[in-house]
């Protein structure tokens, strides 16, 4: 296929993409649940309104606060045995910014205003660097980003649900998402070494982005992968500084129970999840944070196997010329999402920055609509509530894991790039 025109990129189709997609989330679920008299479990636009008035939860915080307490009033106790709302799951790393801003004063109600207020301008800062990076992808080409596109990014980005989930439940997967996004920045601009510190800085709050080190180290990108393995080293080591060699050490304990138990509730975009959704094993439409599923040997083999699969291949596809591009680490950082049992939505925050570098690459100068491309948008980036009403059908509450779905359509998509220049399809997504 011949390469179109830089000035005949499709923003127009862009824009209107979005807002359709909109719409439907928007106003299709709700009259859908008004033509049925049933009461809708939520809808983007309840979301929406609570990013605009800065309002969050404390899904992330409390946990962590609270540690922070513990460790001050009881500083020879194993901060993870405490007892506290919900358990802390994140290295103790994690905490040193908020130990930090304790040591200026900042506490209680500042502190929670603050990272409100920081993460809301996170979420924006996704919308922003991912517009630079989309000005940068056109600009190798002679195009520039026009104001359509402009809106395009920022509405998606601010609509996209897993992004605003993440932010209204007040979890740190916010700064994780922006990370990722400023990862995806770097690497598809050259900046291998200061890439390798963003994954570091990323594995230290969730240890599952360290397949992207190992990536790094299987790629043969040893500046990636030295800057990102010593930039980890001076923080655990500040880390042992302020809280102790017992308490750092007391994360491997809580590591191997993760990786042994999770939850089913539909929010759980995982092979795990999926499965016992399936046989009705745990809970699906209720959440308590301490109930776990039954353990069920085959799901569980079932979900390590699914999980090797997705990291070998991620690690070992001949990627010919795409080795070691941004397609290539794009997909490492999904499947340290997806080949997780425990993938809630908001993890998935991290796929929109994905998305701007592909439609920019490759989708905004394909002459046929990428109909994949975008059913794979709409599926990870909508609130599909309805699909709540599936739950008690067999078979078709897999809908539920729409999102998984989704994303791993993606990967799909970025696999194929490689197979299509080779037919002579560069932009074929």
């Amino acid at each position: 296929m011949s390469r179109r025109s830089p000035s005949k990129t499709h923003d127009a189709r862009l824009l209107i993409f979005v807002l359709s997609t909109l719409f439907v989330t928007v106003v299709g679920v709700a009259l859908f649940f008004r033509l049925t008299t049933n009461n809708t479990p939520g809808t983007i636009a309840q979301l929406v309104k609570l990013f605009a008035h800065v309002q969050q939860g404390t899904d992330s915080w409390e946990p962590m606060l609270k540690s922070l307490d513990y460790f001050h009033a009881h500083p020879e106790s194993p901060i993870y045995e405490a007892k506290l709302y919900d358990t802390l799951i994140y290295s103790l790393v994690s905490l040193l910014p908020l130990a930090a801003l304790e040591k200026l004063g900042i506490t209680g109600d500042r502190m929670l205003r603050l990272l409100a207020w920081s993460s809301w301008l996170a979420v924006w800062f996704v919308g922003g660097i991912s517009a630079l990076l989309a000005s940068r992808l056109l600009s190798r080409k002679g195009a520039k980003l026009s104001v359509a596109s402009i809106i395009s990014i920022f509405v998606a980005c601010i609509f996209f649900y897993p992004l605003l989930k993440g932010y209204t439940l007040g979890n740190a997967q916010t700064f994780l998402t922006l990370g990722f996004t400023l990862l995806i920045y770097l690497w598809s601009n050259g900046r291998e070494k200061s890439s390798g510190v963003v994954v570091a800085a990323l594995a230290m709050v969730k240890p599952q982005y360290v397949l992207i080190l190992l990536w790094m180290a299987v790629r043969r990108r040893r500046g990636a992968f030295w800057s990102g393995t010593i930039f980890a080293a001076v923080m655990f080591s500040i880390s042992i500084m302020v809280f102790g060699w017992r308490n750092n050490l007391g994360y491997l304990p809580v590591l191997a129970g993760l990786s042994h138990k999770a939850q089913s509730h539909y929010a759980n975009q995982s092979m795990f999840g999926t499965l016992n959704r399936m046989v009705f094993n745990g809970e699906n439409l209720d959440y308590h944070p301490y109930v776990y599923t039954s353990y069920v040997p085959w799901i569980y083999y079932a979900t390590v196997a699914s999980s090797l699969f997705l990291a070998c291949l991620a690690l070992f596809y001949p990627w010919g010329k795409f080795r070691g591009t941004t397609a290539d680490i794009a997909n490492m950082g999904i499947v340290s999402v997806a080949a997780s049992p425990m993938a809630w939505e908001h993890h998935y925050g991290i796929v929109f920055p994905i998305f701007v570098w592909l439609w920019f690459s490759y989708g905004c100068w394909e002459q046929r609509r990428p109909w994949l491309l975008g059913i794979s948008f709409f599926l990870c980036g909508s609130w599909l509530s309805v699909t709540t009403f599936l739950a008690s059908k067999p078979g078709l509450n897999l809908l539920q894991s729409y999102i998984y779905f989704g994303a791993l359509l993606l990967m799909f998509l970025l696999y194929r790039l490689p197979r299509a220049e080779e037919n002579g399809r560069p932009y074929a997504v």
